[in-house]
């Protein structure tokens, strides 16, 4: 039995597109039923007195292989959960982002980093959007901001690599919730997710309700966290 706070909860939300063809809907409508899937954990996090929740919208690979049609459908609607998010006001939830942002077009990453920049202070629970994100590409990227630091060889550890990560000064997720029914992580948080638990459903991610959180989160319970002892 692990009686430990949970702090930190990550998600890849999977078959969004599956749940949509299984109902003979485009594909736009899973990720709209997604969407509202997101609005709803997020609330019931914030109700269960988790501190962090991230959640995996949108991969490195997604945006090189999707097309520019699903895409543009993608972009609008993280803007529209970025707004639905703030207007969850009594919450202070606090909106950050991991990924590549630069890679996005130029007014919906100005529309992310705006509400970032205007939830900072917020006191509530840090959502965390991965968008445009892939873990090969953040370390990649952790490494490049390494070496423009200037930093020696012998300079280079756990704690100074984890400084450069897009999780920075954030607790490592002691679970991953994987929904869709697939059995692999494909890129997420490879350095974060070394002692997490990893919690997969078939349930696709539209159907993803606060009953189905309540039955990971209980799952989580049951495991014996021993990290390495």
């Amino acid at each position: 039995m692990n009686n430990n706070p949970l702090q930190h909860i990550a998600f890849i939300m999977d078959g969004n597109r599956t749940w949509a063809t299984a109902r003979g809907l485009p594909k736009l409508v899973g990720h709209n039923e997604a969407a509202k899937s997101l609005k709803k954990i997020i609330t019931s996090c914030h109700d269960r007195g988790i501190p962090f929740a991230t959640f995996w919208a949108l991969s490195t690979d997604n945006l090189k292989q999707r097309s520019q049609e699903e895409l543009n459908n993608l972009f609008s609607l993280f803007e529209k959960v970025v707004d639905e998010i703030q207007e969850l006001k009594d919450k202070k939830i606090k909106i950050q982002f991991l990924g590549d942002l630069t890679k996005l077009p130029e007014k919906t990453a100005k529309k992310l980093l705006l509400a970032q920049e205007q939830t900072k202070d917020n006191s509530g629970l840090v959502v965390n959007l991965a968008i445009n994100y892939g873990g090969r590409d953040e370390l990649t990227r952790a490494i490049q901001k390494i070496v423009r630091e200037n930093y020696k060889p012998e300079d280079i550890n756990e704690e100074l690599i984890e400084k450069f990560l897009d999780t920075a000064d954030m607790p490592d997720p002691e679970l991953i919730v994987r929904s869709g029914g697939h059995f692999r992580l494909s890129g997420f948080l490879p350095w974060q997710g070394i002692y997490s638990e990893f919690y997969f459903t078939p349930v696709k991610w539209p159907d993803f309700t606060p009953e189905e959180l309540d039955k990971a989160i209980d799952w989580y319970r049951q495991q014996e966290r021993k990290h390495g002892k």
